[in-house]
């Protein structure tokens, strides 16, 4: 009988209404009921606009979000999205950021909670917060259903008691409270908008259960919408009615102010139903911040940016347990690091970084093409929405103070280097922002038809003939280039003339022995001679030119110290968009046996493709090997083994072996290997903002080899190396401009 296999899962229990209300119980709760005191003493009547402004930013991220979730319905909210579109780094950095913003306004919320229940019956105000906070985890600890229960009960009171809050102050309002409407300047309400911010965290809070929610397509645009614009109409409207009936300086200076109000307005009974409400609301942004919250951690070890233990299930609940227990132990402590104002301060930095990037994310998806991201709602308004969410927020960043941005900056490094000691090398996605705007997150496409153009810059007569051989076997069409330097004070066609007369040998001789060249029947040739002050720019622009899939240089001879790429295949490695091979050595009369160093990155693949290519064309048989380390982890070996032994399953033609060594010492164990191969091929590192032109391992591997190495390095567009050479090219431009403007002056003609 075959083995019964056991799994465990999330289920969705979250409807409509429930995801609705956990992200509108968590807005509006503790922030309706305690910012507006706040506000008002910051802002005066201009607090109205403050939560009006920042009601519209996020309303614009709500329907951002809206469409990123309908395409990526999955645990981690915000993280999921911003890794899955700019890479690992920045998912890391939002993730832990997200996770301690949602955590601050969960103590936040646990403060004000403290504050009401003050009114109501005297206890010191933090065993009233770290009891609530107890509570509150013991119920998230037992499942989401019955947290989202809790929270469309919370939800519905709250919206009736306010909204007969609003009703009944409103007769009592009085015009001239109203004016002036911005007293202490316009500054001052966008410092409030961002104060009062961490009030539309809950947006996140949407985002992080959507994995538990039914039916996304349709539930998760309206919960995100429907809670952005009910949110803003609270509080706006609660807003202007506590400034049409506040006394000066009375509510200004009160956490309390709804309840103070209701007090003057209608005695102890509606004293007693404030504080009930702001009593359930305050919960209800407690709960929905540890309900929320505790899914960022566990999303990441998803990810292998967290330890796994963070990733375990209940098994009679159903919930990532550690994750909430962790986020409620730290949700309680920061009550006693914090007050409240720093609590709302520091929570809204990090939320106004996430509302950015979340805007960010639908322009770059709408643009680019990230693989399984289909989303069933699209913004209408598109990228108008996005363009108000990410002007807005970054308008509000510099505003909050240097505490929230010291905490900002300290959460980014801190993301940035949680990957490079922890995630490094194993966190998902394995690629970045650059790769997706490159549209490269798959495995490398490769051109395999019959055509593909070579261009070889030929300078060296020992090296030409090698790299002619290696260009008619990888491709069908072959361009040689010889590139006559011209100093500076000489004129590119005075030089140009002088050649023709001379006819310089050595330069002919170039010519003669392409053309000697027995090229593969059918392969097309041509020859180029350019004359420019810049052998390396004239490489690049002949390339570019002509459109060619590759560049086959020679490695340049050692010195007696050191070995030296040469300053003209240096530029064209640095600024260069084409491949590049680069050909260290002299290859054998016949070449029969080629080692490929494979290790699955784009480069070795592409070096593969090389090989077969050059296989097909000289008989020779291919070795793809791969070296791990012997204290890797047995499940990872088997992964890689695997992976390595369907190389030879899918090649039918060739003669292809592959190997798997175990050593500690990759260069080592390479270098021996091709010793008994007539042909090294080796994928250069493929980082794209890297110092040398070259990684380390390929750099060793061709100054160490006793037999001929190619190189295989691909462009990146968005690289050091491409910046650099835009910036070049377009100074370059410039001079020639100021040249040709000079030239004529001194002619007599007009100015260009």
């Amino acid at each position: 009988m075959a083995a019964v296999e056991t799994k465990e899962r999330l289920g969705r229990g979250l409807g409509f209404f429930s995801t609705f209300a956990i992200g509108t119980g968590t807005m509006i709760g503790a922030g309706i009921f305690i910012l507006p005191g706040i506000a008002m003493a910051n802002a005066g009547p201009g607090a109205i606009l403050s939560f009006l402004l920042g009601g519209i930013i996020s309303i614009a991220t709500a329907i951002s979000m809206a469409e990123l979730a309908t395409g990526m319905p999955s645990a981690g909210g915000s993280y999921y999205y911003i890794s899955r579109t700019m890479g690992a780094v920045l998912g890391t950095v939002i993730g832990l950021g997200s996770w301690l913003a949602l955590i601050f306004k969960g103590s936040f919320a646990l403060i004000g909670l403290a504050e009401y229940f003050q009114l109501f019956y005297y206890l010191p105000l933090y065993l009233i917060a770290v009891a609530a906070g107890i509570i509150l985890l013991v119920i998230n600890y037992r499942g989401a259903k019955s947290s989202g229960s809790l929270q469309n009960v919370i939800v519905a009171l709250l919206i009736l008691i306010l909204l007969a809050f609003i009703y009944e102050v409103a007769l009592f309002v009085e015009p001239d409270n109203f004016r002036p409407a911005v007293p202490y300047g316009p500054v001052s309400v966008l410092t409030t908008t961002g104060m009062i911010f961490i009030s539309y965290l809950g947006l996140a809070e949407i985002s992080a259960v959507s994995e538990e929610v039914k039916n996304p397509s349709r539930n998760l645009p309206l919960a995100f919408i429907a809670s952005a614009v009910t949110v803003t109409l609270f509080y706006v409207g609660i807003m202007a009615v506590v400034v049409g009936v506040a006394t000066p300086g009375a509510s200004a200076s009160s956490v309390t102010p709804l309840a103070d109000i209701a007090n003057t307005l209608a005695g102890d009974t509606g004293r007693i139903m404030l504080i009930f409400a702001a009593f359930i609301a305050t919960l209800s942004t407690a709960n929905g911040a540890i309900l929320s919250s505790s899914r960022f951690p566990f999303a990441m070890s998803r990810d292998a940016l967290m330890p796994q233990w963070f990733i375990r299930i209940h098994r009679t609940f159903e919930t990532p347990s550690n994750a909430i227990l962790v986020t409620g132990i730290i949700m309680i402590l920061l009550l006693f690091l914090f007050d409240i104002e720093q609590l709302a301060r520091l929570g809204g930095a990090f939320n106004i970084i996430i509302f950015v990037l979340l805007n960010v994310a639908v322009i770059i998806l709408r643009k680019r093409t990230l693989p399984g991201y289909e989303p069933t709602f699209r913004d209408p308004f598109f990228p108008l929405t996005q363009i108000i969410g990410i002007a807005g927020s970054l308008i509000l960043l510099p505003l909050l103070g240097m505490l929230p941005l010291f905490f900002a900056l300290i959460m980014v490094f801190a993301g940035a280097g949680w990957f490079r000691y922890y995630g490094r090398g194993k966190a998902m996605p394995r690629y970045n922002l650059f790769d997706l705007l490159e549209n490269t997150i798959d495995q490398p496409t490769i051109k395999t038809g019959p055509f593909a153009k070579v261009l070889v810059p030929i300078s060296n007569p020992r090296h030409e003939r090698d790299l002619l051989k290696l260009a008619d076997c990888l491709g069908s069409e072959m361009i040689g280039l010889h590139v006559i330097k011209v100093p500076s004070q000489t004129s590119l066609q005075v030089a140009r003339e002088t050649y023709h007369d001379r006819h310089m040998e050595m330069d002919f001789s170039f010519r003669r022995e392409f053309d000697r060249y027995p090229a593969i029947l059918g392969h097309k040739r041509d020859y180029i001679v350019a004359f420019d002050h810049d052998v390396a720019n004239s490489i690049i622009e002949q390339a570019e030119i002509e459109n060619v899939d590759s560049i086959i240089m020679g490695w340049h001879e050692s010195s007696r110290f050191q070995y030296s790429l040469g300053e003209v295949a240096s530029e064209v490695l640095t600024y260069s968009k084409k491949q590049i091979l680069l050909m260290k050595g002299y290859l054998p009369d016949r070449i029969s046996k080629i080692l490929v160093a494979y290790n699955g990155k784009e480069n070795a693949v592409y070096g593969l493709h090389l090989a077969k290519r050059l296989a097909a064309n000289t008989g020779a048989g291919i070795v793809v090997m791969a070296v791990i380390s012997p204290d890797m982890e047995p499940d990872m070996k088997e992964e890689i083994t695997a992976r390595i032994s369907e190389l030879s399953t899918k090649e039918d033609t060739i003669p292809l072996e592959c190997r798997i060594l175990e050593r500690y010492s990759i260069e080592d164990a390479i270098l021996e290997a091709a010793e008994s191969n007539d042909l090294t091929i080796i994928g250069d590192s493929s980082q794209r903002f890297k110092i040398s032109l070259l990684g380390t391992l390929s750099q060793r591997i061709a100054r160490h080899s006793k037999k001929p190495v190619l190189i295989v390095k691909r462009s990146k567009p968005i690289s050091k190396e491409s910046l650099n050479y835009m910036l070049k090219k377009y100074i370059r431009r410039y001079r020639a401009r100021v040249n040709r403007k000079k030239e004529s002056q001194d002619n007599g003609l007009p100015g260009l």
